[in-house]
């Protein structure tokens, strides 16, 4: 078993910032940035703790509440820290994967080590670089037997890079943001 939802990391990452319960991660989840990114109804959040706690990357205490039902409040162990900041820091592989994994990524390292915002933008447009090259290079290794199959083949492949392309020419845009923000930010 292994971490394999965005939403884990985004628990693993609310976590890092402070110890809450369930539910009050659910309320800034939704009431955030976070709940535009991936969409989480409360009994995944339960079911991701569950597992988050098996895994052993976070870890409860009871609080009692006087009258009500004691709460468990979670926090991060040091098993947690580790796999969250090995992930945070590494580009994701796939240009399907910018959409939700990179956005929690820029989100997180934004927040808790905003010095590594350019090299993880840097990184991330070399891994989408890497991918628009191959892409560009893969050549049908079967046999196609129609010719509606090759202009299948091709309309895929097309696809694929000009989304690429696409989310470079985006990249592109957000690293010269952040430099424009970073020297502003050093003028002032």
């Amino acid at each position: 078993m292994h971490i394999s939802e965005p939403a884990e990391y985004a628990i693993l990452g609310q976590l890092h910032e402070r110890s809450m319960h369930g539910y009050e991660m659910y309320q800034q989840f939704e009431s955030g940035i976070l709940g535009q990114i991936v969409h989480l109804e409360m009994s995944q959040m339960y079911a991701f703790l569950k597992k988050l706690e098996r895994l052993q990357y976070i870890a409860a205490e009871i609080a009692p509440q006087g009258t009500r039902p004691p709460r468990k409040i979670f926090h991060l162990t040091t098993a947690g820290q580790v796999v969250f900041q090995e992930w945070l820091l590494q580009p994701t592989e796939k240009p399907r994967d910018i959409r939700i994994l990179f956005l929690i990524k820029l989100y997180f390292v934004e927040r808790f080590f905003p010095a590594q915002t350019s090299q993880l933008l840097q990184e991330q447009i070399e891994s989408c670089q890497h991918f628009l090259a191959h892409l560009e290079t893969i050549q049908s290794t079967t046999e196609l037997q129609s010719e509606d199959a090759r202009f299948f083949d091709q309309v895929v492949r097309g696809s694929r890079v000009h989304q690429t392309i696409a989310l470079l020419e985006w990249l592109h845009d957000l690293q010269t943001q952040e430099k424009q923000r970073t020297q502003a930010a050093q003028r002032a």
